[in-house]
């Protein structure tokens, strides 16, 4: 559960990874680039967060436990809406590297994906 729960995370900051690649030499590629430490922060904030709340609450299966205190279906809710505003900065950086988007949009995505994880 856990495992799965961060890899959705990863998954999504590959894709801005990936993303950014794609872009051509240039301003927004630059600028893009200057968002991929932060968005990496996010990964390594996910797992670190997965992993504690596998010890605390143990899951092998696709249910998610309550573990201390019942908090842990929050984390999980947490983790997948990481994974989602993480998605939400590939999709911003996307629009912008088409020339369709702005880099507001992504500042906003990566600042939700920074809360979501904890780290802010």
């Amino acid at each position: 559960m856990w495992a799965r729960a961060e890899h959705t995370v990863d998954r999504a900051v590959r894709r801005v990874e990936q993303v950014v690649d794609g872009c051509p030499p240039g301003p927004e590629r630059t600028a893009l680039e200057a968002y991929l430490p932060r968005v990496d922060l996010v990964a390594r904030a996910a797992r670190a967060n997965a992993l504690r709340a596998q010890a605390e609450a143990p899951s092998d299966g696709f249910t998610v436990p309550a573990g201390p205190e019942g908090r842990h279906p929050e984390v999980h809710r947490r983790l997948t809406r990481t994974a989602t505003a993480c998605a939400q900065v590939a999709e911003a950086a996307a629009m912008v590297r088409v020339g369709g988007g702005s880099l507001d949009a992504v500042e906003r995505a990566v600042v939700r994906a920074e809360e979501l994880a904890g780290l802010r």
